[in-house]
């Protein structure tokens, strides 16, 4: 019976046939774009990317009960990681695929960051990705990317005639009155007590701020919150600031936080934020849709076909 297995070339096509069909039922193809197969494991993997970024941006811990919140985005996401191998087809075909010494040289870049062969590796595993030729794929893949969407959006500049129709137009641009105002926050009312003491005396508030207030966000510049309107901060702060006339410092403000001193320096009427400062916001705001409707465009030609059932 040995004899008669080994000497018949079906019975080995026919085991091969079972093996390939146990492999496909394991990873099964979850979209196809154009005629390229996306598979599940293709799928899993860069989808375990975005789940342990997403879940690090929210400073969440990355474990199953964490991972489960995000299972309702798997369907959004194979479509939008169809689209962007479609994507990958037009950047391959319009000679936007890095050469392989591009490629090396950043994959050889990382690696001196680490001590080790074994150290790349292990931070490439905690990071989701099994192994150097992954990340290879997935540095190559991004790069191809990037140079298709740089190359698309030189042409897709916003002429300042049109910057400035759109911050006319576009209600959003335009504010209700804004106070402008520092504040110094120190721990204590004894602190701010002296605080108010030290001012009395003259000294100016933003240096007294840099010296002793104890928010990181403002204290390097001299206590200085910018302008902002109504509705921004926490009531007991909010109120303190609402009732001071420019050029007046408010008593302590107690609040979570510790004790506030306030300056109001301004106020500004409502209108419009300056064309300069929102400019590059409007422009980059116009590019982005323009780009999102050009990559739709670009990707037409690769039809695609999705079966969230298998994920």
């Amino acid at each position: 019976m040995r004899l008669l297995f080994s000497r018949n070339p079906l019975w080995g096509l026919f085991f091969l046939a079972l093996g390939l069909l146990a492999f496909a039922q394991e990873d099964p193809v979850v979209a196809q774009v154009g005629p390229e197969s996306l598979t599940r494991s293709q799928f899993e993997l860069r989808f375990g990317l975005f789940a342990k970024g997403a879940l690090r941006q929210l400073g969440l811990p990355d474990n199953q009960e964490t991972r489960a919140l995000l299972a309702q985005y798997r369907a959004p996401y194979l479509e939008a990681l169809a689209e962007e191998r479609a994507l990958l087809q037009v950047a391959r075909k319009r000679g936007f695929w890095p050469r392989e010494e591009a490629v090396a040289k950043k994959v050889w870049e990382l690696s001196e960051a680490f001590p080790s062969q074994e150290a790349l590796l292990q931070a490439l595993l905690q990071a989701g990705i099994p192994d150097l030729d992954a990340y290879r794929l997935l540095l190559s893949e991004a790069m191809a990317l990037e140079a298709l969407e740089a190359h698309y959006r030189q042409a897709l500049r916003v002429s300042p005639a049109a910057l400035k129709a759109l911050w006319l137009l576009s209600p959003e641009y335009r504010h209700p009155t804004l106070y402008c105002a520092r504040h110094i926050l120190v721990p204590t009312l004894e602190a701010a007590k002296e605080v108010l003491a030290r001012l009395a005396k003259g000294e100016a508030f933003a240096q007294v701020a840099q010296e002793v207030s104890q928010d990181p966000g403002s204290k390097e510049v001299g206590g200085d919150l910018g302008c902002e309107p109504e509705g921004t901060y926490i009531p007991a702060f909010e109120k303190a600031l609402l009732g001071l006339k420019p050029g007046e410092v408010s008593p302590p403000v107690g609040t979570e936080f510790g004790f506030h001193v306030i300056l109001l320096e301004r106020t500004e009427p409502p209108g419009r934020y300056p064309l300069e400062e929102v400019a590059e916001e409007i422009a980059q705001g116009v590019e982005d849709l323009a780009w999102e409707r050009l990559a739709k465009a670009l990707i037409r030609p690769y039809p695609i076909t999705l079966f969230p059932e298998r994920l």
